[in-house]
C-alpha cells in the first residue's frame, strides 16, 4: 500500500492574473489522489500566507504556493531550513523563481510536476534576516516596486509604464559595499542582489546566477542615456544584461551596503528598511519540487 503524502494548497485569491479562480477545480481533477491526501486554504490577508504556513508546516509534507513570487517568498520562509518541501503553481504578475526554475505557468502542467514529486534543495538568502528566493535590491527598482504596489493595474505593461514615467525623475546615489571583505564605492542607479536570474516576466537582471552555487550575484546598474533603452532592454530579455556597458556585476557570499535610500524590494514586495544591509546566502536551504 503506498504512503500517502499530506499536501496543502495555500492559495492567494488575489494575485496577479486571474487564474487562481479555476485552480481549486483543476487541484480536483488532475492531483494524484492516489499518492497525495489534499488541502486547500485561501489568504484573507496581506501576510496571511507567513501565518497559515507556520501553523501548517508540521501536518504537511508539502506546501503548495498558488500566487505569485510574493506569496511564494511568504510559505517558503515557514519551511526555510527543514525538510519539508515547497511547490509552486505560479499565478503571479512576473513569476520570477517559477520561471527560473521553468516550472509551467499552466497550472495544470505545474499540477503535473507536482504529482512527479521531483525535489531539488536550492539556495536562499537573507537582507537583514528576511528572507529571499528570487532577488532583492535597493535604488531604482524598489522605488518601481513601491509604486507599482499601489497601481491601480497589475502586469508587465503597467511595471512598464511606471518604469519609464519614473526613471526621469530619479536620480543616482553613493553607496558603499563590502562583498565578502572587498570593499568598494558605487555610484548607482540601482543594485539588485540576484539568487535567480530574472525579475520575472523572464526580464533577465542576472542571466548567469545559478541558484544552488551557493553565491550571490550584485548587479549594479548606473544611470543611462536614453539612446540606450533599446540595447538595455534587448540585453534584459536576451539573458545577456551582464554585457550592458552601464552594469557592473559582483559575486559573494556575505555583502554588507550602507544605502541612502530606505525603500527596498524583496521577491518583489515593498519594505523599508534601515540603510544599514547585511545579505547573506544560505546554501541549499530549501526543498521545493520542480520539473
Amino acid at each position: 500500500m503506498i504512503t500517502k503524502s499530506n499536501i496543502l494548497f495555500i492559495i492567494n485569491p488575489i494575485s496577479g492574473t486571474g487564474k487562481q479562480k479555476i485552480v481549486e477545480k483543476l487541484i480536483e481533477q488532475h492531483l494524484n489522489k492516489e499518492i497525495f491526501d489534499y488541502t486547500i486554504i485561501y489568504t484573507q490577508k496581506a501576510k496571511h500566507a507567513i501565518e497559515i504556513s507556520k501553523n501548517e508546516v508540521q501536518n504537511f509534507d508539502i506546501i503548495v504556493a498558488v500566487g505569485g513570487d510574493g506569496t511564494v517568498n511568504e510559505i517558503a520562509s515557514a519551511i526555510i531550513g527543514t525538510e519539508k518541501i515547497l511547490a509552486i503553481i505560479p499565478t503571479g504578475s512576473g513569476n520570477g523563481l517559477a520561471r527560473h526554475l521553468k516550472i509551467s505557468t499552466n497550472i495544470k502542467n505545474a499540477i503535473e510536476i507536482i504529482n512527479n514529486k521531483k525535489n531539488k534543495r536550492i539556495d536562499t538568502a537573507t537582507v537583514n534576516d528576511i528572507h529571499f528566493l528570487g532577488t532583492a535590491g535597493a535604488g531604482f527598482d524598489a522605488h518601481i516596486g513601491w509604486k507599482f504596489a499601489t497601481a491601480k493595474k497589475r502586469g508587465f505593461w503597467s511595471y512598464l509604464k511606471i518604469t519609464i514615467k519614473e526613471y526621469f525623475n530619479y536620480d543616482e546615489a553613493n553607496y558603499t559595499i563590502i562583498v565578502d571583505g572587498e570593499k568598494s564605492q558605487q555610484k548607482a542607479l540601482l543594485i539588485t542582489f540576484a539568487n535567480s536570474n530574472q525579475y520575472g516576466n523572464n526580464a533577465f537582471i542576472s542571466p548567469n546566477s545559478v541558484i544552488d552555487d551557493g553565491f550571490l550575484r550584485i548587479i549594479i546598474l548606473k544611470k543611462f542615456p536614453l539612446i540606450y533603452s533599446f540595447a538595455f532592454a534587448y540585453k534584459m530579455f536576451t539573458k545577456k544584461f551582464d554585457t550592458f556597458k552601464f552594469v557592473t556585476v559582483l559575486k559573494g557570499k556575505n555583502i554588507t551596503i550602507h544605502s541612502p535610500k530606505k525603500e527596498l524590494h524583496i521577491d518583489g514586495e515593498p519594505y523599508l528598511l534601515d540603510t544599514d544591509l547585511t545579505i547573506k546566502i544560505n546554501h541549499k536551504s530549501l526543498n521545493i519540487l520542480v520539473p
